[in-house]
């Protein structure tokens, strides 16, 4: 017998807002967009079927979904079930998105409810990393968060509805591959300045001010450059401020870059055939808003 279907979305991102080091701890500064991925779960009960099942045609890496669940499973004690999962994503994957978390978080959240037990943003936190490095997508509001070991945690606030381009400069980077890299050198040298970025952020956070935190953005963007070099990133602030964006972020271990913008800024066409001059190609682009992050059910 199969349970009854439940379905979760979860956002994507648009990279981080500010990511680094403080304390020798890793954290970024989650920055989740209007770009969702939908899965649906149901369960096998009553049945000695422990198969897992993941209908995903626009993933490669459906083992991490299939994991998400069994993981879930273990985790409530149902050592035998299999289900399926059915994934709807308009996220793409391999650019810092955040794909990852948002199948793998939806999955572990989408999995509780079908067993019919609670299970809170921490522990699906928790579950998550077990599996991967990971976004704090899954938590609400602006957060704070240690994406490798979870180790920090702290809720920053809110600054939906202000618009974010992102756009995609083309490429893929895996970002279990990257985390395995040691950065801790490189991280370790910015990590007075991001700090103080960090103080700054707080600050922004605290006042609602989206022209402070996108000054954060694009200092933590910049400071990130010698850890995966952007070579078009200097041309693209240059362009932002030019038409009075609040500022870019980045995708820390990722491909794409966000200019933000404040509620009351409407672009021209003349900005989008600027974007196309800094390329040598046409980036992909969406128009975005930052939501306030957490899983729908």
């Amino acid at each position: 017998m199969i349970s009854k279907k439940y379905k979760v979305k979860a956002p994507g991102s648009c990279g981080e807002l500010v990511q680094g080091m403080i304390y020798g701890k890793n954290f970024h500064v989650t920055c989740p967009v209007n770009l969702f991925s939908e899965i649906t779960v149901s369960i096998f009960k009553n049945s000695d079927n422990s198969d897992i099942i993941c209908i995903n045609n626009d993933r490669k890496d459906n083992w991490k979904a299939t994991v998400a669940m069994r993981k879930t499973l273990d985790y409530f004690g149902f050592n035998n079930p299999g289900g399926i999962i059915k994934i709807k994503s308009r996220i793409p994957s391999g650019k810092g998105m955040a794909s990852s978390t948002a199948d793998i978080s939806g999955v572990i959240l989408a999995t509780a409810l079908s067993l019919k037990e609670f299970i809170s943003e921490d522990e699906i936190a928790k579950i998550a990393l077990s599996i991967e490095p990971t976004d704090g997508i899954m938590f609400k509001d602006i957060c704070l968060f240690d994406h490798k070991k979870g180790l920090l945690f702290e809720r920053l606030g809110s600054i939906s509805e202000n618009k974010i381009i992102v756009i995609d400069a083309g490429g893929i980077v895996d970002t279990i591959e990257f985390n395995k890299k040691d950065n801790h050198k490189l991280l370790s040298e910015n990590e007075e300045q991001i700090n103080k970025t960090l103080v700054k952020l707080r600050g922004g956070f605290a006042s609602n001010n989206i022209n402070i935190i996108g000054e954060c953005a694009t200092e933590s963007a910049i400071l990130n450059q010698k850890i995966l070099y952007k070579d078009y990133l200097d041309k693209l602030i240059e362009l932002a401020f030019k038409y009075s964006a609040s500022g870019v972020n980045i995708a820390h271990s990722g491909t794409v870059a966000g200019v933000i913008l404040s509620p009351d800024i409407t672009l021209k066409k003349d900005f989008y055939l600027d974007i196309f001059k800094i390329f040598k190609y046409y980036p992909k682009i969406y128009e975005c808003k930052i939501v306030n992050g957490g899983l729908i059910a």
